[in-house]
């Protein structure tokens, strides 16, 4: 930018200088030729009177020293350096120097004059010195021809024309060290700030940040410039995020074929699993309830039949989870209340929970609008989001279940995935623990298959996608928020019943439940 501003005010200086020193040399020349041609005007009128007095005092019989006295008394004429008076026969009779001055050699002009009778104005050149020469006739007593000469340097002209040259110099070199500070103030305010802009902006554009904009303000061609490169900035941003969004979209794809293709494998595993190990494992345990009514309860080898009884039951927990998650169930979509059904979950896991004093304190309004949905699935999601909720809660600490409102959780360092879409309106179910809550990347795989935070052989990792599933075949949605250190809450939101469902006119749908994980 400096080196623009550096040529534009050269190439000013220069157009300036060149411009006002031509028209300054002609302006002077003409006020010079103007002063010449006064000056030889006043010089005629001078010579014509001389001539006039002259002949009057030839007529009156004067004496040359007599005419040398009056030729003496206007030598003191300014710019006058010679005067003289010759006769018909062309010799001088008297004559009169400038102090200074030497007399001027003689030519054929006065002569010229004298023959011809008409005056003559010349331009002599004597050294570095113009001379104006005029030589006027006049009628000598016995009508011959005479005549005056009378020369006047123009050295004061020209030398106040050199003065003036001087003068206009150095005015134009004041006026130009003014007009350069100008320039620059104004080509750096005007015209090299938004070209800055233009550049800084540019440069982070082609940096990668496309939210960069240029604030010019201008009506003028950087002004359109402007804009033109804001608008171009923002259709790249556009087609930017257009291209970041397909390519997620291409990449949630691809987990979804992917996800599917692994739930098939997973389902025929889960199918050959449930019945190779089903016999065996059920042989397992009537063999253990057989011991167990044999063996009394207070021998000591009793507690390995417990043992026997509890890795059954969890076998069987597992199994039936991969066959629930990997089987399409079809879902009876009707309006139905929530509270009922958060009071026969909060029942059922109180009871189990109860040797960890974990309590669930519902929160709900009487007036909530039924939802619509299937009650067994329904009860099949807030089993296991409490069930997540009551494992994570410390002791004592009470699980909240509330309908509605913001989340209660400071949005501080707070992380958060969704899964599902929901059109309003809808009901919000907040589900709210204590407990230590997780990291943002814990949470990015909170919904993936066999994921889990707890201690190994305490969960599946297959509860929170059976929850997808189930919000999914409800064409709602679940949000999940988490602050390290400080708990999680879980919102779920599902679809209010339509009016005519409310009213008591049957309104049913059917539903497959999706089980992607994406």
């Amino acid at each position: 930018m400096k080196h623009l501003t550096t040529r534009l005010v050269v190439l000013l200086m220069l157009a300036l200088m060149t411009i006002t020193g031509v028209y300054d040399y002609v302006r002077l020349t003409r006020e010079r030729d103007r002063l010449v041609e006064i000056t030889r005007t006043d010089q005629r009128i001078f010579a014509e009177t001389l001539a006039v007095a002259v002949r009057r005092n030839v007529r009156w019989g004067r004496t040359n020293e007599e005419l040398e006295e009056l030729l003496d008394e206007i030598r003191s004429r300014p710019g006058l350096i010679w005067v003289a008076i010759f006769d018909p026969k062309g010799k001088i009779i008297a004559a009169s120097v400038a102090a200074g001055a030497a007399p001027p050699t003689r030519d054929d002009a006065t002569g010229l004059t004298i023959r011809s009778g008409a005056p003559v104005s010349s331009l002599v050149v004597s050294g570095t010195d113009q001379i104006l020469r005029n030589v006027q006739p006049f009628r000598w007593p016995d009508g011959r021809t005479a005549a005056v000469e009378v020369r006047h340097s123009l050295g004061k002209v020209q030398r106040d024309f050199a003065a003036a040259i001087r003068e206009r110099i150095a005015a134009r070199l004041v006026i130009l060290v003014f007009f350069v500070l100008a320039i620059v103030a104004i080509t750096r305010w005007s015209i090299a700030r938004p070209i800055q802009a233009l550049i800084r902006t540019a440069r982070a554009v082609g940096g990668g940040d496309l939210t960069q904009r240029i604030e010019v303000r201008r009506a003028d061609e950087l002004g359109e410039l402007a804009v033109e490169f804001n608008r171009m900035a923002e259709n790249l941003q556009h087609a930017h995020q257009a291209l970041l969004e397909q390519s997620e979209e291409r990449l949630r794809l691809e987990r979804e074929v992917q996800q599917t293709q692994k739930l098939a494998a997973v389902g025929m595993l889960a199918a050959e699993v449930a019945h190779e190990i089903g016999t065996p494992l059920n042989v397992v345990s009537g063999r253990a309830e057989a011991l167990e009514r044999a063996i009394p309860r207070d021998h000591p080898e009793r507690r390995h039949l417990d043992v026997i009884a509890q890795q059954t039951d969890r076998i069987a927990s597992i199994i039936r989870s991969l066959l629930d998650y990997t089987r399409p169930h079809g879902s009876e979509l009707r309006p139905e209340a929530v509270p009922p059904i958060l009071v026969r979950v909060a029942s059922l896991l109180e009871s189990r929970y109860r040797a960890k004093r974990a309590r669930i304190a519902l929160d709900l309004p009487e007036d909530l609008p039924r939802v619509l949905a299937d009650a067994d699935q329904l009860q099949q999601l807030f089993l296991n989001l409490l069930g997540n909720a009551l494992d994570a809660s410390p002791p004592g600490e009470p699980v909240r279940v509330t309908a509605g409102g913001e989340p209660t959780l400071p949005p501080a360092d707070r992380a958060e995935i969704v899964r599902g879409k929901a059109d309003p309106p809808v009901l919000d179910i907040h589900i709210v623990d204590r407990g230590p809550g997780l990291t943002a990347d814990e949470l990015a795989h909170v919904f993936e298959p066999f994921f889990s935070t707890k201690k190994r052989g305490q969960g599946t990792g297959l509860g929170l996608p059976i929850v997808e599933g189930i919000i999914r075949a409800h064409r709602g949605e679940v949000a999940m928020l988490s602050v390290a250190g400080h708990g999680t809450e879980v919102i779920v939101r599902l679809p209010v019943a339509p009016e005519n469902a409310a009213s008591g006119r049957p309104h049913t749908e059917r539903a497959e439940v999706t089980r992607d994980a994406s």
